[in-house]
């Protein structure tokens, strides 16, 4: 048989579910699986989140940064990235690993406290100094991915006991906060959104937006408000608008801002299957900022059976591969652990029974992929790849093994009176 009519089938039985995506790629591969009945998942969690702990510790830069543009390998976009990307991809990166770090506190393992301390404070110094990074290019706002996850690290850290931050730096810190505020407003598009690119015309405002970076952003603004940051109502009421406008009547969520929002094509990424990671930090968006009951719970749990049990495989297949949307459903490698992380807020506002039911789910797809080392990567970049997927992954499993008893649940983030429809 010919191997490109072998490939042709194994790519049909892939899509059909008949097969293991992952088997195909890897024949010698063995994946545990954890969630099946009576297996211990909070174990096997236990264990992969205290081996991405160890890799993230071992991967600080001596500046205190998480990631680095060194070690490009062929697949690395290296040709065409300019100094500028690489310092708003390094302030994320650490930005996202000191939201882990903190994450961690009630999970790590024994005699790793104080560890996690001094790496967190080594990071979140390194974003005070470093967090304001100035537009890349006219087209070119990828220091936006700078903004959002600093000033997460920023609003979680503020929310942290204030002798384990530290004064001084508590004061750094909330100046850091009110300054990607004012400037995040700046680069709100017209349409109510923010996005990473922007189109023509080129403009000092941009003009793209997109319904997952503002669905992010719309998370971290409650977060501001809940530590004093002020967010001004207009500019989370427009951000709200341009997300409500996103979604579509299957669910799915637009990847633009549009004036007028469509699935476009059969086989396109507003499909489910290619939405399947914006749906998730999509809901909750709404859910926490939006209007109550605007995403119900069964609204969140068909989202995650969709993402986890039926269409998985799309974004499974799409980790690792090193073109951009070049997967099934325009799916792209790096949509892989945003999604899965944002999952994980979702499953905690559950009721506890369906927490427990899905709490074991997403464990399984995120321990699926832990290499020997304890890092998860999921789309070749540099060494950004290794930091982000394991820090995403280990608040996955840091919030998951802070299930509480069937007497408790996690309490949802306080709604915002009067919203704006």
């Amino acid at each position: 048989m010919q191997p490109i009519v072998i490939a042709t089938i194994l790519s049909w039985l892939s899509l059909t579910g008949s097969i293991d995506p992952v088997a195909v790629a890897d024949p010698t591969a063995v994946v545990d699986p954890i969630a099946g009945a009576g297996s211990d998942w909070r174990a096997a969690a236990t264990t992969g989140l205290h081996q991405a702990l160890h890799y993230l510790l071992d991967h600080q830069e001596p500046d205190g940064a998480f990631g680095h543009w060194r070690g490009p390998i062929g697949s690395d976009d290296w040709g065409w990235s300019v100094p500028g990307q690489h310092y708003a991809w390094q302030v994320a990166t650490t930005a996202i690993t000191c939201v882990t770090l903190m994450d961690l506190a009630d999970v790590a393992p024994e005699g790793s406290a104080e560890k996690i301390r001094k790496a967190m404070h080594r990071g979140l110094d390194h974003l005070c100094e470093n967090g304001r990074r100035k537009r890349i290019l006219n087209w070119d706002t990828d220091n936006v991915w700078a903004y959002v996850y600093a000033l997460e690290a920023v609003a979680r850290a503020l929310a942290e006991d204030p002798l384990a931050i530290g004064s001084e730096r508590r004061g750094r810190l909330r100046k850091l906060g009110e300054d990607l505020i004012v400037t995040l407003e700046l680069y709100q598009s017209p349409d109510g959104g923010w996005a990473y690119y922007d189109e023509a015309p080129i403009t000092r405002r941009p003009t793209w937006g997109t319904s997952f970076v503002t669905a992010s952003l719309l998370l971290i603004f409650e977060q501001c408000e809940g530590v004093g940051l002020a967010v001004p109502d207009k500019m989370q009421q427009r951000g709200l608008r341009a997300l409500r406008r996103c979604r579509l009547p299957n669910g799915a969520y637009d990847y633009n801002v549009s004036v007028i929002p469509s699935s476009e094509g059969l086989t396109e990424i507003n499909q489910i299957k290619g939405s399947l990671c914006r749906i998730q930090v999509g809901n909750l968006a709404l859910r926490v900022c939006g209007d109550a009951g605007e995403v119900s719970y069964e609204d969140i749990v068909t989202g995650l059976d969709q993402f986890l049990v039926r269409h998985h495989k799309f974004v499974s297949l799409a980790r690792g591969r090193p073109h951009p949307h070049e997967a099934y459903y325009d799916n792209s490698g790096y949509f892989f652990f945003y999604g899965h992380y944002y999952a994980g807020d979702l499953i905690r506002l559950l009721p506890q029974e369906l927490r427990l039911q899905w709490w074991p789910k997403l464990i399984e797809k995120i321990l699926a992929t832990q290499e020997p080392d304890g890092s998860m990567w999921d789309y070749s970049f540099f060494s950004y790849h290794r930091i982000y997927g394991t820090a995403w992954s280990a608040s996955v499993l840091a919030k998951a093994l802070k299930e509480s008893s069937p007497q408790k649940r996690v309490e949802e983030e306080p709604r915002k009176p009067q919203r704006v429809r």
